[in-house]
């Protein structure tokens, strides 16, 4: 059985939640949340970073996964994300955001990534976000377009479970968010 326990250590093949993508290798591990802090803050501000190992949904992936997609849960006790709203159920299942491009052979063999849930990330806006994404905390929230955020304008109430706050300007539709998804305790 999946498990969402903080677990003391995670296996990346690839040794970089960033960056992984890998098969199933521990499935008792599938699910597991876990911390890394991130000390130099070279290219996003220092600061913990709190990932959730996830499978990927291989039916009806409209939207290949991207680096700063929104992720949605398709099955929560199975662990299954996906970029498509439609196939996720709606905008209020949102999980977190990928980190990296996955491939069509990637998503149809189900390979297991992390997604990250708090902390700085990239996240990539619609095209024409409700208020310009800044550093003033602005809220954002999961759009009605598979795979990106938007962003509510000061003193807007959130109608969709937020991804996090605004903490810089977008350029070319990505910005830096402070991610506070769900239950974001490791």
């Amino acid at each position: 059985m999946p498990n969402n326990y903080p677990q003391p250590t995670v296996y990346l093949q690839s040794g970089d939640p960033n960056t992984c993508i890998q098969d199933n290798l521990y499935p008792g591990q599938l699910g597991s949340r876990f911390a890394i802090i991130d000390p130099d803050g070279a290219t996003l501000p220092p600061g913990a970073k709190i990932y959730q190992l996830v499978k990927l949904d291989s039916n009806a992936m409209t939207t290949l996964p991207f680096a700063g997609a929104v992720a949605w849960w398709v099955s929560r006790t199975n662990y299954t994300v996906s970029t498509s709203i439609s196939t996720a159920g709606g905008r209020g299942k949102v999980a977190g955001v990928f980190l990296t491009a996955v491939t069509a052979a990637q998503v149809a063999a189900q390979k297991v990534v992390c997604i990250q849930i708090a902390g700085h990330a990239n996240v990539t806006y619609v095209d024409s976000p409700t208020a310009t994404p800044d550093a003033t905390g602005l809220f954002v929230i999961p759009s009605a377009t598979d795979g990106k955020a938007d962003c509510l304008a000061a003193g807007t109430a959130a109608t969709y479970p937020k991804l996090g706050e605004s903490a810089g300007a977008a350029t070319n539709h990505v910005g830096i968010v402070n991610l506070t998804v769900g239950d974001t305790n490791p």
